[in-house]
This record gives C-alpha cells, structure tokens and sequence, in this order.
C-alpha cells in the first residue's frame, strides 16, 4: 500500500464521520457506526481493515512468489509468440505512438503507480454505503480472484514488455536482448524493443533499491490493473442508479488498457487473462449457491446485513 492509498483510506473516513454529523442515518445507523473502530461482523470498520491485511499480504505474497528470471522471459517470449500468431501484437506501435509526448508518459505514469489501489478501494467503500446488499458478494470475489493470480505468478512467472530490450538499466537487459533475438530469428521484428517509460521517462527505478523490494518485477501475467478496472466497471454498470455513470464507467477499462500498454507495463493477453480470473469468481459461487443454498449467507452476508442495505 502506498501514500496514496493510505491518504485515500484517512480521508474515507474523514469524509464519512462528517457526513455522520448531517445525517444521523444509514440503515438504521450513523454513518460513523459503519467505520468506527469496531471488529463486529460486518461493520466499515473491519471491512476497512480487511482491505488494509489483504493489500499487504497480497504485497508480500507478491514478493515470495518472484519466478527465476530465465523463466520469466522465456514465458514473455511466449506471450509474443502467442499475440503474434492471433495478430494483436501492437502493444510497442502503441507505445511508440506516445513515446514523444513526455508529459502525458509522465502523468500516465503516476497513474499507474498511484491510483489504481485508491481507485478500488473508492469502489467498495461506495458499495458498502450505497448498495450493501451486493457488497460482500462483489468483495468475496474478488478475494478469491486476487488470490487466484498468485498461482499464477508463481507457475507463469512473465518479465512485462518494458523488460524486453538491451538496455543496460535493465538488470536483465542480456535476457531481454535474447529474447529479441530468437524473435528475430523466428520473422518477429519488435525492433530495439520496448522502453520502460517507468525509469526513462519518470525516473522510477523498479530494479534497484525499496522498489526493488515491493513490486515483482516478473507478474506481468495476469494484470489485475485491467481485471480490477473491470470489475469496477461492471460493478457500476449494474448497481449505480445514475444512467451516465452506467455507461461513461466502461471507459475506466480501456483507459486502464491503454496505460498499461502505453507504459509497457503489460501485454494485451495480460489483460485479457486479468479480466477473466476477476469475473471468474462469480458465476461459480452462483452455481455453488444453487446446488448448495447454504453458502448464499456465506458468499453474500445475513438476513440482517442485507437488510441494511440502502436499496
């Protein structure tokens, strides 16, 4: 969790004790009895909590399950192969097409660094105050579809685009400059490669130092950047009650989609792979639900917590 993310969590907080001040009810309760400090079943202030547990586990898990290099870019190489073959191999024109304009790489980039956790958290705070009922239904999957990815990262550990080139600030550079060659050798032109917009642009060097440490440098495969931004889209099309918010919400996604080709922080197939695992959750806990009606409370919360819905 960054700065960001912890300055998003305070003011979340602030924001909602004031407003517990103007309207002395939500549900049957203040607004501050949904994020006082309190570790009751249900309450804002545990789920909050929750987050904050889950964001540095996830943090550290990230960090143990760092894949060997060689392994890393041979599975990048693959990906290559495999977009080339299906003909969606444009992520370096992309990013070749904003490489000129350095103050938008270097809002982009902050972008990504900065708000793609706030962003999230924004989201399930609205739904826990706005529409409760779907709330633990939309967490719960998306629990289970963050912690799918770590299997991934550890059996498809997979170097991001901004890795495959010669550039000596790479510490990797000679296994990015060979995965250009077989490349090369097999008709695939990428050229020099790709630019790690994040260090040659932004000055974030990810390969030395503290960040070294709180990123994984080999989970391009899946991104969660996309499949978190989909879900969030897909979370407001169906329980937002504006009409324009509805529809304008499915430009996050592919505003998402472009940063993170833009930066060469990720593949297409990466996203691709990102948007199945967070929806995939679902479905499949409807399916449990039918056969085993049990489980409804446990994937979507008691009679009395959905009673104290907004909706």
């Amino acid at each position: 969790m960054n700065l960001t993310s912890l300055i998003t969590l305070i003011a979340i907080v602030l924001i909602y004790s004031w407003q517990a001040s103007r309207n002395s009810g939500v549900g049957g309760d203040s607004t501050w009895e949904h994020f006082k400090p309190s570790l009751k079943r249900y309450s804002g202030f545990r789920e909050l909590l929750l987050f904050v547990v889950f964001l540095l586990f996830y943090k550290f898990s990230r960090a143990l399950a760092i894949g060997d290099a060689s392994t890393a870019f041979e599975n990048a190489q693959k990906v290559i192969e495999w977009e080339y073959a299906m003909g969606i191999l444009y992520e370096l024109p992309i990013q070749q097409f904003f490489l000129d304009k350095e103050t938008l790489i270097k809002v982009i980039n902050w972008i990504y660094i900065k708000l793609h956790i706030p962003t999230t958290i924004i989201f399930f705070v609205w739904l826990f105050y706005k529409r409760r009922k779907h709330y633990l239904y939309i967490r719960n999957g998306f629990l289970i579809a963050n912690v799918i990815t770590l299997f991934f990262f550890m059996g498809f550990p997979c170097a991001p685009p901004r890795m495959i080139n010669g550039n000596e600030i790479n510490t990797y550079s000679e296994l990015g400059l060979q995965v250009l060659n077989n490349l090369n050798a097999m008709g695939i032109f990428l050229g020099e490669g790709f630019v790690d917009t994040l260090y040659e642009i932004s000055g974030v060097n990810l390969y030395k130092g503290i960040n070294s440490k709180l990123f994984n440098q080999f989970a391009a495969m899946p991104s969660m950047h996309f499949g978190n931004s989909l879900l969030i889209a897909v979370g407001l099309f169906w329980y937002s009650s504006i009409k324009w918010l509805k529809w304008i919400a499915w430009l996050y996604p592919v505003f998402v989609l472009t940063v993170i080709v833009m930066t060469g922080n990720h593949f297409f197939l990466d996203a691709v792979l990102g948007g199945i695992i967070v929806l995939a959750p679902y479905p499949v806990m409807n399916l449990i639900e039918k056969f085993y009606p049990k489980w409804k409370e446990r994937f979507r919360g008691s009679e009395a917590f959905v009673k104290n819905s907004t909706i």
